[in-house]
């Protein structure tokens, strides 16, 4: 059973092979260039956890998957993979945040260290079709440039 995890942007999924799941709250409003296949909300995070910190987030999200039951849980991404892999493709569980970058977490790697613990399968998290943009700096004025001076002492 070949499972991925991906943010909704990743544009390796424009390509053959993948059967993209959303599991956040909503949807993007974005052209993703793919068709997103269904909506698992089983596996979204509630409303009330996105303004939480990291660690009362990850309590409360291992909390709402347990109270869904760990059986139910495996029938239903079992249920997607059936379905991924009759199609001859890969299920890719999506949300919108970009783990590349330092700052961002996100629960589908939450699902996947749960997933892992609960059946000792690895779900790795899709490779990305293009490199991480890095921030432009902002260009300094001419005024800037000749004001500023480097100094011995």
């Amino acid at each position: 059973m070949a499972i991925y995890t991906a943010r909704y942007g990743n544009k390796t999924l424009r390509g053959e092979g993948y059967y993209p799941v959303g599991i956040s709250i909503g949807t993007p409003k974005f052209p993703l260039g793919y068709e997103l296949r269904e909506q698992c909300y089983a596996l979204a995070p509630k409303g009330f956890m996105l303004k939480m910190e990291y660690e009362p987030y990850c309590e409360a999200y291992f909390k709402k998957l347990e109270d869904i039951g760990t059986d139910k849980i495996i029938g239903i991404v079992q249920r997607l993979d059936r379905k991924a892999q009759e199609e001859g493709k890969s299920l890719v569980l999506l949300c919108f945040e970009d783990i590349r970058k330092p700052e961002q977490w996100c629960h589908r790697t939450l699902f996947a260290e749960w997933w892992h613990r609960k059946t000792g399968e690895v779900i790795e998290e899709l490779e990305e079709a293009e490199p991480l943009k890095q921030p432009k700096k902002a260009a300094m004025s001419a005024e800037e440039e000749t004001n500023t001076q480097i100094t011995l002492f």
